[in-house]
C-alpha cells in the first residue's frame, strides 16, 4: 500500500520503524485529524490568546488569536485598549464576492459579442445548478470578457454568501466552462479556477486623542513613521508584517485560509504599482487618525470550520451568530490595533525591549525547574536585561545555591 492509503496508526508505525520518535497522541484526535488532511501522522498545537473588549462599530467582542508569539497578543490588547478608550474602531466590509477566471482559446471565426450575449443565460443556468447557494444569498453575479488575440479571458464574480467559498466557486466555474467549451468559435477551455485577486475589501479606522498616546509629539512621530512606510518598501513590508501578525492569528483561530489572505494583501499593497504600507496614520485636530484597508476573503461556515472542535470553541467566544462581514470588520480592527502598538513602541521606548521581555517566557519554559524557580528566573532575566538560555541556567543555579544556603 502507498503511504497515503495507510491508516494514521500504520503511518506512525512506519516512521517508528525508520527510527523516528513521535509524541503520543489520542487515538480519537488522530482519527479526527485524518479526516481533515492528507498523510496525517500527528498534530501541531498553537496557543489561543484573547483580546478582550475590542470595540468595533459600537459592539464589544472577545477575540481569540492563535499564535505562538506572545508579543502579538500583547500588542493587539494594548492597541485595542487605546482605541476602545478613544471610542472604538469603525469598520465596513464590502463583500461583493470572489473573482473566478475562465480562459478559453478561440478560433478565427470567434465573435466576442455573440459570447457576451449568452452571459445572462449562462448566469441563469449556473444559478439553477447551484440553487442551494442562491438560497443562502449567494450565486453568480456578473461575467465580463476580454479578448487578446486567440485567448478569451472571462472574469466571473460569485457571491459565496457566508462561506469563504473557494471550493464552491471552483465547482461553479468548471460547470460554466463546460458550457462554454462547446460554444461557437471556441476551440477549447484552458482553465477555470478562482482568483485570489482582491475583491472583498474591509476598511477599519480609529481616531485617538493625542493625550491617550503620550501627546502631540508622539502622534507626530507615528505619523512620520507611517509616511515613511508609504514610500519605502523596506519599512512598508515590516509595517505590513506587523499588521498581518494580528490578522493571521484571528484567521487561524476562526478556521480561515491564511494563504488566500496573504496573497491578496500582497497584491493590494502593490496596487499603485509600487509596494506600500497597508495602513496610514496622520495627525488632524489634536487626534491621531489611523486607516487600514485589507482584502479579506473569509467565511464563518464551510471548509473545516464546523468540523473542528477547537475552531467551534473560538466561535463561541466571538459569538455563534457572527457573520462573515462582522468577522472581517473585527480582523481589520485587530490588524490596525497591532499596527498602532508597534508604531507606538518604535516612536517611544523602542520595540525590542518589549519583545525580549515576552520572549523570556519561552526561555524559562525550557528550564527543568519548579514553577517557583521559573518565576524567579523570569524576574531576574527581565531585571538584568539578559535574555539567553545561558543566563537563565546561571540564574537558576544562583537561586538554588541561595535556597540551599538558607536551609543550612
Amino acid at each position: 500500500m502507498k503511504f497515503y492509503e495507510l491508516t494514521p496508526a500504520k503511518r506512525r508505525a512506519f516512521l517508528h520503524q525508520h527510527g523516528i520518535e513521535l509524541d503520543e497522541i489520542d487515538e480519537q484526535v488522530l482519527h479526527d485529524l485524518d479526516l481533515l488532511s492528507e498523510n496525517v501522522i500527528g498534530q501541531l498545537r498553537l496557543p489561543v490568546g484573547l483580546v478582550q473588549n475590542v470595540l468595533v462599530n459600537g459592539h464589544k467582542y472577545q477575540v481569540p488569536l492563535a499564535t505562538e508569539e506572545p508579543s502579538v497578543v500583547a500588542a493587539a490588547n494594548h492597541g485595542a485598549k487605546i482605541v476602545t478608550e478613544a471610542g472604538g474602531f469603525t469598520a465596513i466590509s464590502q463583500r461583493n464576492g470572489i473573482w473566478g477566471q475562465i480562459v478559453l482559446q478561440a478560433a478565427v471565426d470567434f465573435k466576442i459579442a455573440k459570447l457576451q450575449a449568452f452571459f445572462p443565460e449562462l448566469i441563469k443556468q449556473a444559478n439553477n445548478e447551484y440553487a442551494s447557494l442562491v438560497r443562502h444569498g449567494g450565486g453568480v453575479k456578473t461575467i465580463t470578457a476580454e479578448q487578446e488575440k486567440d485567448l478569451v479571458f472571462l472574469k466571473v464574480l460569485v457571491d459565496p454568501a457566508e462561506s469563504m467559498g473557494a471550493n464552491r466557486v471552483n465547482s461553479i466555474l468548471e460547470y460554466m466552462a463546460e458550457q462554454l467549451a462547446v460554444f461557437s468559435g471556441i476551440k477549447r477551455k484552458l482553465f477555470a479556477i478562482l482568483s485570489n485577486y482582491p475583491s472583498q475589501i474591509t476598511k477599519a479606522k480609529a481616531e485617538i486623542p493625542v493625550e491617550l498616546i503620550g501627546g502631540i509629539a508622539t502622534a507626530q512621530k507615528i505619523a512620520l513613521l507611517s509616511r515613511i512606510g508609504q514610500t519605502d518598501p523596506m519599512r512598508a513590508v515590516t509595517n505590513n508584517k506587523g499588521i498581518m501578525n494580528g490578522v493571521e492569528a484571528v484567521l487561524l483561530a476562526s478556521g480561515n485560509d491564511t494563504r488566500a489572505v496573504e496573497a491578496a494583501c500582497s497584491v493590494w499593497a502593490a496596487k499603485s504599482g509600487s509596494y506600500t504600507s497597508l495602513s496610514k496614520w496622520y495627525v488632524q485636530d489634536e487626534k491621531l487618525l489611523g486607516r487600514l484597508s485589507l482584502p479579506l476573503p473569509l467565511g464563518v461556515v464551510g471548509g473545516s470550520i464546523k468540523s473542528r472542535k477547537d475552531v467551534k470553541q473560538n466561535y463561541r467566544i466571538l459569538g455563534d451568530e457572527i457573520t462573515s462581514q462582522e468577522l472581517a470588520n473585527i480582523i481589520a480592527a485587530i490588524g490596525l490595533a497591532n499596527n498602532l502598538a508597534a508604531l507606538l513602541a518604535i516612536a517611544t521606548k523602542g520595540i525590542q525591549k518589549g519583545h525580549m521581555k515576552l520572549q523570556a517566557r519561552n526561555i524559562v519554559a525550557d528550564l527543568k525547574a519548579t514553577s517557583s524557580e521559573k518565576k524567579k528566573v523570569l524576574q531576574m532575566l527581565i531585571k538584568r536585561n539578559l535574555y539567553s538560555q545561558t543566563a537563565a541556567q546561571d540564574f537558576l543555579k544562583e537561586i538554588r545555591k541561595e535556597n540551599n544556603a538558607s536551609r543550612n
